[in-house]
């Protein structure tokens, strides 16, 4: 088993130096690959879980961090989806594993978890039950067990998952693991605290249970980090590239989020909007006029359009999902994700309509207590807890997380500096709303840059710097091992790529501030594939240079 305090080898084999693997002065030329390499997305529809499937649920809230206020709506969703799961096929094919006494939690009181708009009483999926056996009433397996201790929580996880894997392979059943709890974008699993030493990424997760699940469907679910809903990713196992509905286009789109929201929101808030028939202008006025009004704007088409601008973002940073401030379980056909991105749940054996899932959720009974006063922002809606509370801490936690990546950044001068400013946010008691909007918004931003180096390496088989995603990279201390007619020729031959990339976008009502550290686009991931590029063509200026074409060209498409 991978020890998490031990550095990560992403990659695999030797590290890749800045030596360029090009035997000739014409490397081999890179190409975007057209298939779809990681099939991943947000939705708030239930994933398509047949009767016969493995599941290991796994909540990873320590008990101190169990209130609604704090980390408690992960618990809710554990017990949300254990609700809907559990119970329905033979109990040694789920296990459900918690850091936390959920039973006693809920037992305590019945009230404490509830879920959706309809305000679900969901501890009562919570109770333990027992069967009846030649030797009397026994557990049974599907029941919570609870383990504080993070290190043996985490060998009990791989157990489990293990223990599945030989029946799933040899019937050919899927395995869906639903992991409540402090996540990173990438998926890697925090056992409790926000630390490198309790951190499990899905690569480790993936060496650990060994070749086995390579032979295996698996579906990875957990809490969407910047909107309501929940990240699906059917990737970890068995290649099934080919067999997904969606393109490669449309993944990428979506796991991109709100990095291109800048350039998005000003095409669509100009004349370049996608909903205006271009044969009904008139070239003159558009070409005189500024779009979508007068010049000096009214207060109400103000506020409009600044309304807009957020409900663009928001979808953005949801993914595309169907309903980004809403954490809901959605039981509409017309809004399934999943049917339309990985197949067609009615092609599927055995096959759970979305309507028997909602028959089985309205037999939850709702809280008759009030709702909580301390609303949510508006920017959020429902999700994270639903309150300004649980809200300000996810970005709290948000940002905690973010220090654990990009360590070049975080050891420079201005990354000190920036740090500060976070710092400062993270200790105001109450936070103003148009704050917590634009930090929203530059953390998500910054967190989809490494998705964006990471796929880029993806697509275009590109090597690894130094075996480690683009979070993990230290693409300076790679820099600073070469000589400085290395460094000058990294900079002039790989200096363009990626270049027009958008920073942050700024939200409506904060003004743009060119002097503003936390409003600088992060630069980790254009030095990360400069680095890759470096390896793969640093002999060859002018390969280099299509090279960067064609990623700026795949990034516009």
């Amino acid at each position: 088993m991978a020890n998490p305090s031990t550095p990560m080898r992403i990659g695999g084999g030797r590290k890749s130096s800045f030596t360029p693997s090009a035997t000739e002065f014409a490397p081999k030329m890179v190409d975007s690959k057209r298939e779809v390499l990681r099939a991943s997305f947000v939705t708030q529809t239930v994933p398509n879980v047949p009767p016969y499937a493995g599941i290991v649920g796994l909540c990873t809230v320590p008990e101190e961090k169990a209130g609604m206020e704090h980390l408690g709506w992960h618990i809710a969703d554990f017990l949300a989806f254990r609700a809907l799961l559990c119970g329905e096929n033979n109990p040694k094919a789920q296990s459900w594993l918690a850091m936390c006494d959920i039973p006693t939690l809920a037992q305590e009181n019945p009230e404490r978890y509830v879920h959706g708009k309809e305000r679900r009483l969901v501890g009562i999926a919570a109770s333990p039950t027992k069967v009846k056996t030649p030797t009397g009433l026994v557990e049974r397996e599907d029941n919570i067990q609870v383990e504080t201790s993070a290190e043996v929580m985490k060998d009990k996880f791989i157990a489990s998952v293990k223990k599945k894997l030989p029946v799933l392979k040899k019937h050919g059943y899927p395995l869906f693991l639903i992991i409540c709890g402090l996540t990173s974008l990438e998926q890697d699993i925090y056992f409790g605290l926000l630390d490198v030493d309790h951190r499990y990424t899905m690569k480790e997760f993936r060496e650990d249970l060994g070749d086995e699940i390579t032979h295996i469907d698996v579906t990875v679910v957990t809490p969407s980090l910047f909107s309501a809903g929940w990240q699906i990713n059917t990737s970890l196992g068995r290649l099934n590239s080919t067999e997904v509905c969606g393109s490669r286009v449309e993944f990428l789109a979506r796991q991109f989020g709100g990095l291109f929201a800048g350039d998005l929101v000003r095409n669509f808030l100009g004349w370049q909007c996608p909903v205006i028939d271009e044969t009904k202008l008139d070239p003159q006025i558009k070409s005189r006029e500024r779009f979508p009004g007068p010049v000096v704007l009214s207060e109400e088409v103000k506020a409009l359009t600044s309304q807009l601008e957020i409900k663009i973002q928001s979808s953005l940073l949801g993914e595309l999902s169907a309903s980004p401030m809403d954490h809901s379980f959605s039981f509409d056909k017309n809004e399934d994700e999943w049917d339309a991105l990985i197949r067609s749940r009615e092609n599927q054996r055995d096959y759970r309509p979305l309507g028997w899932y909602e028959r089985k959720w309205d037999e939850l009974p709702s809280t008759q207590n009030p709702v909580s006063p301390d609303k949510g922002f508006e920017f959020l809606g429902g999700a994270f807890g639903g309150t300004k509370t649980s809200q300000v801490n996810h970005l709290r936690y948000l940002i905690e997380e973010s220090y654990l990546a990009w360590p070049d950044h975080w050891s420079s001068t201005f990354g000190q500096e920036t740090k500060k400013d976070f710092e400062r946010f993270r200790i105001t008691y109450v936070p103003d709303s148009l704050d917590c909007l634009e930090i929203f918004n530059i953390l998500e931003h910054r967190a989809r840059t490494s998705i964006l180096g990471d796929r880029t390496i993806e697509y275009f088989d590109l090597p690894m710097p130094d075996n480690k995603r683009c979070r993990d990279c230290n693409v300076y201390k790679l820099k600073q091992q070469l000589p400085e007619t290395a460094r000058r020729s990294l900079t002039s031959h790989f200096g363009t790529v990626l270049m027009s990339l958008p920073g942050p976008n700024v939200p409506p009502g904060v003004n743009p501030n060119n002097m503003s550290r936390l409003q600088q686009r992060l630069e980790n991931c254009r030095g990360y594939i400069r680095a890759s590029l470096a390896i793969r063509f640093l002999a060859s200026k002018s390969s280099s240079q299509i090279a960067i074409d064609r990623i700026e060209n795949c990034m516009r498409s």
